[in-house]
This record gives C-alpha cells, sequence and structure tokens, in this order.
C-alpha cells in the first residue's frame, strides 16, 4: 500500500500530463530504484485454427437443433381432443299465444294448465334451452343437449307478463317473444316497453313478428305490382326488426312467420335481410339438417295437451305427461337410494369406454320388455338386463369424445302403470384419459 502511494505521488509530481510513454518509463526506474520488479505481461492467446467446412456444418446443424428444441418444447401432457360438434340433437319448440286465468279459445290457455305443463317438463329433466342456443349450435359454435325445449310466445300480450313469466321465472326457464310493430307498447292488453325490459333481465329473448301482422303471403290492396308485393314484404320484415332493435337496444336475428304463413321466395328475402332463423307453425322437431329458414313449432292450442305431448315425446320414450321422472338418487321408505347407477350421477371418469349399469333390485318387479337405455349420440342402445340379479347393462363400444354422457333409463314395473324415467349425467376426463397408463 505505501508503495502504491508513492506511486500515486509521483505521478501526480509531474504536473502537465506527459505522453503514455514517459509515465510508464518514470514507473518502472521508481520500481527499479525501490527493489520491485514489473509483472510481466502475459503472453498472448494462441490463435484458434479455423473451422474446415465439415466442423462448420455440423457446427450449424447442432445451432438448428438447438434453436427448434427452445422453440417448440416436447409437451408433457397431450393436447385435449379437438371440439366436436354433436349433430344428433333434437329441438322441440313449443309456441304459446296468450294466458289468462280461465282458457276458453284456441289461442288462449289458462294460467293452472300452463303451470302444468311448464312443471311436466320440469319433472322430466328435458333441458329448456334458449333459442339463441340452437342457432348457435346450428352454426357449428357449440353443443347442446341430445334433447331440448325452447319455449315462444307469439304477437305481445300482457298475458304473457302477468301469468307466463312468473311461472318461467321460477322454474329458470328461458323463453322468446315475438312482437309486431302495431301492437307493442300500444297499450290495452299488450305488454308495455318496461314489462318487456325486466323480462330481457330474465331469460327473454326478443323476435320480429312483422309490422302488421298480416299473412306474408296475402297481396296488400295498394299493391299494384309485383315489385310493390316484394317492397311491402320487405317492410314487413326489415321495419319491425329495426323498431325492436331502436327501442331495446338488441340485435333482433329471429322471425315468427304470422300466421306460419310463408313460402320460398319469402323465407329467401328474411335470411337475406339479416335474420338467422325463422320459425313456422309446423308441429316438426328441429335437427341438424332443418333449414334455418324453416323451423317448425308445435303451437299448443289452448288448454289442450294433444301438441305438447307430440312435442314432449323423444325417440320413442313417450311424452311427458306419459312418463313418471324418477330423480337419480330417489330413495324408498327405509331411506335406501332405489336405483344404484354406475357411473354414478355426475360422477368424474377416466375410462372413456365405461359399462353402464343400473342395479333395480331395490324397485321389486320389473317387466324386462319395458326396459329402455337411452345414451347421448347413441341413441337407444341393446341393453342386457340380468333377471337374477335385475341389473340392466351396456359397455360403451367406442370411445367417448366429449366431456358429457347424458343418458336416460325407463321401466315398467307393471303393465298397468305408466313408464318410469331416470336420468343422469357423468362426466369424462379427457386430458386425464388420453395419459398414458403409469
Amino acid at each position: 500500500m505505501r508503495l502504491l502511494h508513492l506511486l500515486l505521488l509521483t505521478v501526480l509530481s509531474l504536473g502537465a500530463l506527459p505522453s503514455c510513454k514517459r509515465i510508464e518509463d518514470k514507473l518502472r526506474r521508481l520500481a527499479e530504484q525501490s527493489g520491485v520488479a514489473p509483472k510481466p505481461p502475459p503472453p498472448p492467446k494462441p490463435a484458434e485454427p479455423a473451422l474446415t467446412e465439415e466442423e462448420k456444418a455440423i457446427e450449424k446443424k447442432l445451432h438448428e437443433s438447438a434453436m427448434s428444441a427452445t422453440a417448440a418444447p416436447e409437451p408433457e401432457i397431450p393436447a385435449a381432443p379437438a371440439f366436436e360438434l354433436n349433430k344428433s340433437s333434437v329441438v322441440s319448440i313449443l309456441g304459446y299465444h296468450d294466458f289468462r286465468e280461465r282458457g276458453g279459445s284456441p289461442m288462449l290457455i289458462s294460467a293452472a294448465k300452463f303451470r302444468e305443463q311448464m312443471q311436466a317438463v320440469k319433472d322430466s329433466k328435458i333441458p329448456v334451452i334458449p333459442l339463441s342456443d340452437v342457432i348457435a349450435w346450428k352454426r357449428g359454435e357449440k353443443n347442446i343437449p341430445e334433447e331440448s325445449i325452447v319455449i315462444t310466445m307469439d304477437d305481445g300480450w300482457e298475458g304473457v307478463y302477468s301469468h307466463a313469466y312468473p311461472v318461467l321465472k321460477e322454474l329458470g326457464f328461458p323463453f322468446t317473444i315475438y312482437l309486431y310493430k302495431k301492437y307493442v307498447g300500444g297499450g290495452g292488453r299488450s305488454m308495455s316497453w318496461e314489462q318487456i325490459r325486466e323480462m330481457m333481465q330474465n331469460g327473454c329473448e326478443v323476435g320480429s313478428h312483422s309490422v302488421s301482422h298480416e299473412s306474408l303471403k296475402k297481396r296488400p290492396r295498394n299493391a299494384k305490382t309485383d315489385a310493390d308485393v316484394q317492397q311491402w314484404i320487405v317492410s314487413e320484415l326489415k321495419d319491425s326488426r329495426d323498431f325492436l332493435e331502436q327501442n331495446l337496444k338488441i340485435k333482433c336475428t329471429s322471425f315468427a312467420y304470422p300466421y306460419g304463413s310463408f313460402d320460398d321466395a319469402i323465407m329467401e328475402t328474411g335470411l337475406q335481410i339479416g335474420y338467422e332463423s325463422l320459425v313456422t307453425v309446423n308441429g316438426q322437431k328441429v335437427t341438424w339438417d332443418t333449414p334455418n329458414g324453416k323451423l317448425g313449432r308445435y303451437i299448443i292450442h289452448g288448454d289442450s295437451d294433444t301438441n305438447f305431448k307430440l312435442a314432449t315425446s323423444f325417440r320413442g320414450r313417450g311424452d311427458v305427461g306419459s312418463n313418471k321422472f324418477l330423480v337419480a338418487d330417489a330413495k324408498n321408505d327405509k331411506g335406501e337410494q332405489l336405483i344404484q347407477l354406475t357411473p354414478g350421477p355426475d360422477a368424474i371418469v377416466t375410462d372413456r369406454m365405461p359399462l353402464i349399469e343400473a342395479d333395480l333390485k331395490k324397485l321389486g318387479s320389473i317387466l324386462p320388455e319395458s326396459i329402455k337405455l337411452r345414451i347421448a349420440g347413441l341413441g337407444t342402445v341393446p341393453a342386457a338386463y340380468d333377471p337374477a340379479t335385475m341389473i340392466v347393462r351396456y359397455q360403451i363400444p367406442h370411445r367417448l369424445r366429449r366431456e358429457e354422457c347424458a343418458l336416460s333409463l325407463s321401466f315398467q314395473r307393471d303393465a298397468a302403470q305408466p313408464a318410469e324415467v331416470v336420468s343422469w349425467r357423468f362426466k369424462i376426463d379427457l386430458p386425464a384419459a388420453y395419459l398414458p397408463a403409469k
């Protein structure tokens, strides 16, 4: 430290900075006088030989391989399977008009009968879904249940708000109302905008039902040419939609033909104007292949259950009024579970080809020929029934590719009694199912 201090004072004593060479010479002389030999500089590093062309090629391949491994590391868990659309679903659309305490006409259903029908749907566990979900399914964007129901109501009668809406809200059912311009918000027995907006906060979607509610196939009196007729049809379709969109601040994408009256030209006009769905009064279920401009509906006439039974009967299992529905965890008077189901309700399995079992021994006698097992995507399957153990079995023959499997089992305890139905669902852990076995 003393030597370093001495050297530093010497440099400062030099005054104006001399050249680097002079400073080095003075430092060397001072070091010699002090008896300290300067540390020799390190020897230069030997130059590396240049790479050969072959070595350059090897180094390039190694570099590219390292970059590729960094950019695309091997995933630890296989990717989940791609979304698969279920095109086998079936939808029933119910159509209602007006509601009062008592019925009395084909377009008027009593409040009690409507509640009875809605409760039967609730007990059946057939899902009620919004019409927008059906259209999203038909666009290929999402799956819907294997069987489902859509509820619609035409015209905009105040009875919808006072009698139907409380029931639908209580049961948690979404629904669609079709309104025509010359009636909605007009006082009398029509719904007000405030009532409509309230319902929209609780599962209500809104569609158009034209401007005047005239049959679109009826020639207007003031139409002199075919061009006049076409212009009137366009205004009935478009002006009613614009009217609803402006007043309710929504996008109106569905139309109900007044009286169900239309032809292919009218349908094409509606689709070109921008409607995604147009509903009829034809009592037909909606499938994947049903044209969006011809979605059938089952119109409920007064207090008659005829069309309601047709609408709620799916693939031969009987309508909701002719079946008794059991909850999956129903118990007898001893507190014992009536039906043991495997996989159980809401269970999560990793086996994509599970064995389905239903143990019915706690039910007493069963008519073997009455047993029907339905599985979403497969329909009614040939389940085996062992009378000795009273167990229904079915081995899923193909790997399940969706995350949820819905099932329904129907049977009769006696020929004189209605069929009983139990429905349940279980889930498949698809990422775990794709992992290799340990």
